[in-house]
């Protein structure tokens, strides 16, 4: 579905990916864990457009999308939920989430709605609430779900569980799967590394914006290198 090969990038004349090879395939939870400056945003933006690389080729479906615009990107299904949320604050709930479903045209919005709700269903109870008056959990949910809106094939998930509760992460991280299991396949950036190799069907290891490790999340999650530097073992 989505494979990038020999891609490098940054921001001006600071190179932050060098010839970074990654894919996901349909129907799979893909993470990519590393410490902080890694790269794993960078990475996350190159593949959704915010930056264009300066080598290397990322195609998606089969065709090559490295220099498309971000907007033609969700409407070919690739979605992306950037860290921070970037809701639409003063709008509520249900604003947010027909914003999200843009790319439908005059297509109706109620059967992707009430999959939502399904998924979500504080988010129902709270679909006239000012998104900006959420809890911090709801916000994450609700920018998964506008994301959901648009149909994706592929979403491109970064920090979702950054400042909620462990019982909230793991909500979030059920819906993860639950995502997932609709068909949806799922690039996930996480700080929390144990969270997202528990998670995850394959995973990466990022260093200084290489892969140094790749495998299964199971896998790495018992990698003596990986359980001491990033599990804390």
């Amino acid at each position: 579905m989505l494979k990038l090969e020999g891609v490098s990038a940054g921001y001006h004349s600071l190179r932050i990916l060098h010839e970074l090879d990654l894919h996901v395939e349909e129907g799979e939870i893909v993470a990519v864990v590393g410490a902080n400056g890694a790269g794993k945003t960078t990475t996350l933006k190159t593949i959704s457009g915010l930056l264009r690389p300066s080598s290397g080729v990322i195609t998606f479906g089969g065709q090559r999308i490295d220099g498309v615009r971000p907007s033609e990107l969700v409407r070919r299904g690739l979605v992306h939920v950037p860290e921070g949320r970037a809701l639409f604050g003063p709008l509520s709930v249900e604003e947010n989430l027909r914003m999200g479903g843009w790319t439908r045209g005059r297509r109706p919005l109620d059967e992707p709605m009430r999959e939502v709700f399904e998924l979500f269903p504080i988010l129902a109870e709270r679909r006239r609430q000012v998104a900006e008056t959420l809890s911090g959990g709801q916000q994450q949910m609700l920018a998964i779900g506008r994301s959901l809106m648009a149909g994706p094939r592929l979403l491109l998930l970064d920090e979702p569980s950054t400042g909620l509760s462990p019982k909230l992460t793991w909500a979030v991280l059920d819906a993860i799967r639950t995502i997932r299991d609709r068909g949806v396949a799922v690039l996930l950036v996480e700080q929390n590394a144990a969270h997202a190799l528990n998670l995850a069907d394959r995973a990466y290891v990022l260093e200084s914006g290489s892969v140094v490790l790749s495998g299964s999340g199971p896998e790495l999650a018992r990698d003596d290198r990986v359980r001491a530097a990033y599990l804390g073992l």
